[in-house]
């Protein structure tokens, strides 16, 4: 059955309102629906350092080494186990940041969503908007700082900060991830082969922390994009309710009086009620 099962209104001679599109706008609409629109623009560098830690783990045998402490779960863990772990950690952070930049760069639009999937309908992750949301936010943030900005102050770009992250940082980050793995990593397992020795468990737990600080890495780029979109977000609604001040101050019968009994002295003799 279906979800209704009422006939429909007659639109018989019924005006429709549209928009008025060319083919070709048409057609760049088209593209952002099914997902030929957009490309990440990190993508190339996640999957070649998700590939060289593949690569990697695929050589490494985590029951050989030697032993240097237990695991999360209270396992003994070898130097190869210790390292192995990291660098599957490490993986996952470049997943973590394949779907917070998805979204940035509109990629999102065109994943599955639902129970399984990480991504939400439009686009959207967890609490945080996909492009057209992002876009507006940007949009309407970069416009209000205009209109407030001082004569004497420079005109500043407050649009990209929100897809920060895009225009270089996660590839250097990714290329940071991909040299590590393909260098230090390997020489590592070149010099180490056995995994035993003081100079092995030293060299291991170098590695093991500068994983660990690429892992802090991800987790800043994805917090401080992030971040820029609350700060955005939090400037515009006090700003709203600021421009929505204006109009109540021209309303005696009802704005004025509100403003009356919730302003405060200094605001009321500026406002003049």
């Amino acid at each position: 059955m279906g979800l209704y099962s009422r006939d429909l209104f007659n639109v018989t001679d019924c005006d429709f309102s549209s928009l008025i599109l060319s083919e070709e706008q048409k057609a760049l609409v088209q593209g952002v629906v099914d997902g030929s629109a957009f490309t990440n623009p990190i993508e190339a560098g996640m999957q070649e350092a998700q590939g060289a830690i593949d690569q990697t783990l695929a050589g490494i045998n985590t029951s050989l080494g030697e032993i240097i402490g237990l695991d999360e779960d209270g396992n003994q863990q070898t130097t190869f186990g210790f390292l192995a772990d990291n660098l599957s950690n490490l993986r996952g952070g470049i997943d973590a940041y394949r779907v917070h930049s998805d979204r940035l760069s509109g990629v999102s639009l065109s994943k599955t969503f639902g129970e399984d999937s990480p991504y939400g309908f439009g686009g959207i992750a967890g609490e945080y908007p996909g492009l057209a949301g992002l876009q507006q936010v940007a949009q309407t943030y970069n416009s209000l700082k205009e209109t407030f900005r001082e004569p004497t102050q420079a005109a500043k770009d407050n649009y990209s900060p929100i897809f920060n992250s895009l225009f270089g940082p996660g590839n250097d980050l990714m290329r940071s991830m991909t040299s590590l793995v393909n260098g230090d990593v390997g020489n590592f397992l070149s010099n180490y082969p056995t995994g035993s020795g003081p100079e092995a468990i030293q060299e291991v737990t170098r590695l093991g922390t500068e994983i660990l600080e690429l892992q802090s890495d991800v987790t800043n780029l994805i917090n401080d994009d992030n971040l820029q979109y609350e700060f955005a977000l939090d400037f515009i609604a006090k700003h709203t309710v600021g421009l929505s001040v204006l109009q109540m101050l021209d309303d005696p019968c009802f704005g004025q009086k509100l403003l009356q009994q919730i302003g405060s002295p200094s605001f009321k003799e500026t406002a003049g009620i």
